[in-house]
């Protein structure tokens, strides 16, 4: 066979490798950006609460999980989000997120109590076991 020609085979058997591992690769950085949203300490531990809008934030860090306003306050401000008007300021709009997600019948959250029987939000498990996960807007104009 001509060396050009068998040049050119192996070239093409590269090209084809090449595709599938990009895709692999593509499917792996969706996979990791579901769990980076799944996981509200890594969030916190990136400080990436701060380029977020304050909807967009308490979003990033309800979990499967019910958690409080207070809490989710307090994850805010380890996490980097502004905090110009106070803690009790940013409580009461934190509080006031959550429960407009909770009341939202296409918001994926659930309203319950936490384990002190205080006002808590959680993600709904979706009938096959998993977190719905409503994608933050500037996650949206990744897709």
């Amino acid at each position: 066979m001509d060396p050009t020609k068998q040049l050119h085979l192996v070239r093409e058997k590269l090209q084809s490798q090449i595709r599938v591992l990009q895709g692999e690769v593509e499917a792996l950085d969706k996979t990791l950006k579901v769990l980076q949203r799944e996981d509200p300490e890594a969030a916190m531990n990136r400080k990436e609460l701060r380029t977020l809008g304050t909807t967009d934030a308490i979003r990033r860090l309800i979990g499967s999980e019910f958690i409080t306003p207070h809490t989710i306050r307090d994850q805010l401000i380890l996490g980097g989000f502004p905090c110009r008007n106070g803690k009790q300021k940013l409580l009461n709009i934190v509080w006031a997120t959550m429960k407009r997600l909770g009341k939202s019948r296409t918001s994926g959250f659930e309203i319950g109590q936490a384990t002190d029987g205080k006002f808590a939000l959680r993600r709904k498990a979706s009938p096959h076991g998993a977190n719905l996960l409503p994608l933050v807007e500037s996650e949206k104009a990744v897709q």
